[in-house]
């Protein structure tokens, strides 16, 4: 909630308010009407180039709001960018969400040895440690779910969830245009 609060971004969906009922706590985000990208992906099949790229973009800026206000994401994945009917994307979930300036010693969540993410765009560092996550983790699980935009799949699709997390240690990701050929080679790079 703490995290969430400091936010007020077009991409980023807005907490409206944080309560307890009967011991549990929540928080109440804004509704946004659309489709999250997997569906979508999953629905209709890759993007189109612009339209991966601008959504990229879009998420882009969000994180980067993010982190000025010392908030990692530590969960960026298509299930977590919902599009609008007007193009619009907005990052949700801000449940794994952490201010960097937190004190480590605090009662935090995360026990030590318990790894948080999605294993198909999770970042080698956070992986191993996800009070190691900061902005280059959001910016590794934003490119592979760029991968995904434009493939259908993510970098590492195949394996158990331990041969996942080693595979985005260890494998270098395939280059998109394998997949992908009409992707131009400076975007390849930039992905890459």
């Amino acid at each position: 909630a703490r995290s969430a609060a400091r936010l007020d971004h077009p991409n980023i969906a807005r907490a409206h308010y944080v309560g307890e009922d009967r011991g549990l706590p929540y928080i109440v985000f804004e509704y946004i009407e659309g489709t999250n990208l997997r569906d979508l992906v999953y629905g209709g099949g890759p993007m189109q180039l612009g339209d991966a790229l601008n959504i990229t973009l879009q998420i882009a800026g969000a994180i980067t709001h993010a982190w000025e206000r010392e908030v990692v994401h530590r969960d960026i994945k298509p299930s977590n960018i919902i599009l609008t009917p007007d193009g619009l994307a907005k990052l949700v979930d801000m449940g794994l969400a952490r201010l960097e300036q937190i004190d480590h010693t605090e009662d935090e969540k995360t026990a030590t040895g318990v790894t948080l993410g999605t294993f198909d765009y999770i970042s080698p560092e956070q992986a191993r440690n996800p009070r190691d996550a900061d902005i280059r983790s959001d910016i590794y699980s934003l490119g592979c779910t760029l991968f995904f935009m434009l493939t259908g799949r993510p970098p590492f699709p195949e394996g158990t969830v331990v041969e996942k997390i080693l595979a985005h240690q260890s494998v270098l990701p395939p280059d998109v245009r394998e997949l992908r050929p009409d992707v131009p080679e400076v975007v390849a790079g930039v992905l890459s």
